[in-house]
């Protein structure tokens, strides 16, 4: 993660690196254009005295000496231009000279700058000049060399000796002797020389830099101190902040903001942290109102509850209103609500709480006795049960009540209200629900041991015969059991707790996809049960469908209808035993015969077959109203052509006496229990 003062130390490193190197170049820039300046001093010169050359060359020979005085040729180039080269030398302190590897005055001998220049230029004709920066006597100087090349005005005096006039010719070599002949066209006679000091420039350079360089950098120092006072500046708002935050906010404090902070941005972000804290706070108080109290009645809610109980300790009543669903359908959302908020006024000389739409609780004083609190709350169901006006209707309600005595929580005084339904009391105390706690308590653990047995693939179906007239089998049902190591665990202890869940969904899916395997293993007919329960559900009819879609011995399942009483209520499981028997399967009504036999309704199932209900078999021989209820199913059963099939037979003297009545099947242990395998 960044910081910003890492980053401003690591940009006055990188500007101070750009400086040093944007200073260097600028000096090598500056000091290239002064070479350069001096370079064209240099040929300004150079070509004055080439202009002076080429001039003399063209006038000298019209130029007549009278005045014997005059050196016989003061008029000559070369003569001219040596003299105007000590002239410069001494006046000007400029080193100008005239010299040629092939010298004829002693004074024009070149020294080996001179020569090196003459050599590169001889071997370089095409350039027009020769440039070095070199150092004599610890000094630097520019030195410049521009050719002298023979011109077509040389060779008058300087060309082949029969063509130059005898008196020119002699006095030619009585001065310079025959060296100063033979010339030819365009060759290089000699060179300018000129040599410029370039040490005091140099140093005006350095002392020019120098002080720049000292003013840039504390300009630098002075960039770097006010970057620094400017960061310090910035971290003290940012650390202004950070400790408002960490002080405040991150406790759930919601104090303004205000610190003086030393930049407008900065300042804009403390307005607009007090503008959230100001929302933070509202919100807060808005959280707390709905978390902790109830918006109808804007009394504390069971959150609150829950807190005040931690530190009084008092004895609590909890009261319930009757059937209230109803009213609220009968009467609509906007009359309940106004009901609720007089129930409340009934109780609002109380500690109250509203804990549901239709739960009030309050809480009493500490010193209350037993006998008095539920005087009390005999009082209060007789004050609360008188009639309610609410606009134009006149409504009574019912009350139940929980009374936490002992235990004074609100768990206690739940199970209080809870028992009042199981015990059928309108008044509870929370010791008269201890044996239902218990129930609960015990439903847990049956509830966990159901989750491991299908995490563990411990349900299991077993399977009981049921057999012919003959004692042959000719079909099983399937009946559901929990395998807990050698331990078989009827239905019956954990059944109805799984019915509570979704574990009782994924108990029936397995009993399905474990059935249908059978069925494909053995070729046998197998009937498994399914309740109203299943069939109402959409995601277990979609498995059942997606189950039987492909299944090739579907002709072999059958299905035994449980709850038949329910079954008449539901639209959606009728609809879904339709839809069975359309993908070919039986249709079996189970305990048929027990509180409920509606015929009609047996038809409009269209089942294929009753089970006659046991406990009207076992008491067959002796009880002449479950002969009589037996006998009549039968025949109801032989004239609409369904199968009549007899459980719980557990003895041979039942069987034979159902078998003289002409029943088509029969199930039990007087033939076999439930095996966990198919026995063929």
């Amino acid at each position: 993660m960044k910081t910003l003062k890492r980053d401003v130390i690591k940009l006055f490193i990188l500007s101070g690196i750009s400086f040093v190197i944007v200073l260097y170049i600028l000096y090598k820039s500056v000091t290239n254009f002064i070479i350069q300046q001096e370079l064209q001093k240099a040929k300004l010169l150079a070509h004055t005295l080439v202009y002076t050359r080429d001039y003399l060359a063209k006038m000298a020979p019209y130029i007549e000496f009278k005045n014997q005085n005059f050196h016989p040729f003061s008029m000559t180039p070369a003569y001219v231009v040596s003299k105007i080269a000590t002239i410069i030398r001494t006046k000007e302190h400029i080193y100008v000279k005239q010299t040629s590897d092939k010298y004829r005055d002693v004074h024009n001998i070149p020294n080996s700058y001179e020569l090196k220049a003459i050599e590169y230029l001889k071997k370089h004709k095409d350039d027009e000049s020769y440039m070095k920066i070199i150092s004599t006597h610890n000094k630097t100087k520019l030195f410049y060399a521009y050719p002298l090349k023979i011109t077509k005005s040389c060779l008058k005096c300087h060309g082949p000796k029969d063509e130059i006039p005898p008196s020119l010719y002699n006095k030619i070599v009585k001065i310079y002797g025959n060296r100063a002949f033979g010339y030819k066209l365009g060759e290089l006679r000699g060179i300018i020389a000129i040599q410029i000091p370039f040490e005091e420039v140099k140093n005006n350079v350095k002392t020019l830099f120098l002080l720049m360089s000292l003013l840039l950098f504390f300009l630098y120092i002075g960039g770097i101190y006010f970057f620094m006072t400017l960061n310090k500046m910035i971290i003290d708002d940012i650390e202004k902040i950070n400790d408002y935050l960490d002080k405040n906010l991150s406790k759930n404090i919601y104090r303004p903001f205000r610190a003086q902070m030393s930049f407008l941005e900065f300042n804009f972000v403390k307005k607009e942290l007090n503008n959230v804290v100001k929302a933070l706070k509202n919100y807060k108080k808005e959280s707390y109102e709905n978390l902790y109290y109830n918006p109808l009645t804007k009394l504390p809610n069971r959150k609150k509850m829950l807190t005040v109980i931690k530190r009084l300790k008092a004895p609590i009543i909890l009261f319930d209103i009757d059937s209230f669903k109803e009213v609220n359908y009968y009467y609509g959302e906007d009359i309940a609500n106004k009901l609720i908020i007089e129930v409340a006024n009934r109780l609002k000389e109380y500690r109250l709480f509203h804990i549901k739409i239709d739960e009030f609780a309050i809480m009493t004083s500490k010193e209350i006795t037993k006998e008095e609190i539920y005087k009390l709350t005999e009082n209060l169901i007789k004050e609360l049960e008188k009639p309610y006006k609410v606009e134009d209707f006149s409504i009574i309600l019912r009350f139940r009540a929980g009374i936490s005595y002992i235990r004074r929580n609100f768990m206690a005084v739940l199970s209080a209200l809870d028992a009042t339904r199981i015990l059928n009391k309108d008044i509870v105390f929370c010791s008269e629900a201890n044996n239902i706690r218990e129930k609960y308590k015990e439903h847990l653990i049956w509830m966990k041991r159901v989750k491991e047995s299908l995490e563990d693939d411990r349900i299991v179906p077993f399977f009981q015969p049921i057999v012919d007239k003959n004692k042959k089998i000719c079909k099983y049902e399937a009946l559901v059991r929990m395998i807990d190591g050698n331990k078989v665990i009827s239905p019956f202890f954990f059944l109805e707790v799984a019915k509570k869940s979704r574990f009782y969904f994924d108990i029936t899916k397995v009993m399905i996809t474990k059935v249908l395997e059978k069925i494909e293993e053995y070729n046998v007919v197998i009937s498994i049960n399914l309740t109203t329960l299943d069939m109402e559900n959409e995601e277990m009819r979609k498995f059942i469908i997606e189950k039987l879609k492909d299944f090739k011995y579907i002709d072999k399942l059958h299905f035994e209808i449980v709850e038949s009483e329910d079954i008449k209520n539901s639209n959606e499981a009728v609809e879904f035993v339709k839809t069975l028997k359309d993908l070919g399967c039986q249709i079996l009504i189970d305990d048929f015969g027990s509180g409920y036999a509606n015929f009609d309704y047996l038809l409009s199932l269209g089942a294929d077959a009753v089970k006659i209900d046991g406990t009207l078999i076992k008491n067959i021989l002796t009880d002449k109203n479950s002969q009589i209820v037996v006998k009549t199913i039968i025949t109801f059963a032989k004239e609409v052509n369904m199968q009549v099939i007899a459980e719980f037979v557990e003895k041979d003297k039942v069987f034979e006496y159902l078998k003289n009545l002409g029943i088509d099947c029969y199930q039990g242990y007087f033939y076999s229990p439930p095996k966990p395998d198919i026995m063929l």
